[in-house]
């Protein structure tokens, strides 16, 4: 399986375009097969010049979406529209499905991968400063995610991002994994490269 380092910098790269695809006109993902093992679905965060972007993080009102329950609308829905692309693309693919994403990327790839273990497949997921996405008792997410081989939520110290939606209406699926030391401006502390700096040093 590739480190989460590895997964990091692919994270990184996935901002830059061409896509394998786009979904809901502005989520757009990639799918990169990794041998015979592996396949890597990849999700970028919010676009600075891209208003659809800052439209989805701000549709905060809680829906209920199939499967993954209470969710913040704009991550639930995003996040559901990838998943049916990607679940059309894979076809019963025995490998393993690892998602990851940064930022509103890993806010929609808890709700990509959680798709993905309620259809049978094998699953791990590590997000980047990723917000917090179940709404309230959300017991329908926490439990598909708790299937996945590996979750892991990544926050960098300082990181504002991981802080919003407002808890105790929006909860994070899991506890996260501290990295790194916060600097002065704290946006800095979002970067992904950060994430994938913190993490190569950690020899994760």
């Amino acid at each position: 399986m590739l480190s989460h380092a590895d997964l990091a910098e692919i994270a990184g790269r996935c901002y830059r375009n061409p896509w394998s695809g786009q979904a809901a006109l502005d989520c757009a993902y990639d799918l990169l097969p990794r041998g015979d093992a592996e396949l890597v679905v990849a999700m970028p965060g919010t676009h600075p010049d891209d208003p659809l972007d800052w439209i989805r993080d701000l549709r905060t009102l809680p829906n209920l979406f199939p499967a993954v329950g209470l969710c913040h609308s704009g991550f639930g829905s995003g996040g559901t529209a990838v998943a049916k692309r990607v679940l059309a693309a894979v076809k019963g693919d025995a490998r393993l499905m690892t998602v990851v994403g940064h930022s509103l990327g890993g806010a929609m790839a808890l709700i990509v991968g959680a798709w993905l273990i309620a259809a049978g497949y094998r699953v791990r997921v590590v997000t980047f400063g990723a917000p917090r996405v179940a709404f309230c008792l959300n017991l329908a997410l926490r439990r598909l995610l708790g299937r996945a081989e590996q979750l892991v939520e990544y926050r960098r110290a300082g990181d504002p991002v991981p802080h919003v939606p407002i808890r105790p209406l929006f909860k994070h699926v899991t506890g996260g994994v501290e990295l790194g030391a916060a600097l002065a401006e704290p946006i800095a502390n979002h970067a992904i490269g950060l994430y994938a700096t913190d993490l190569a040093a950690a020899g994760r």
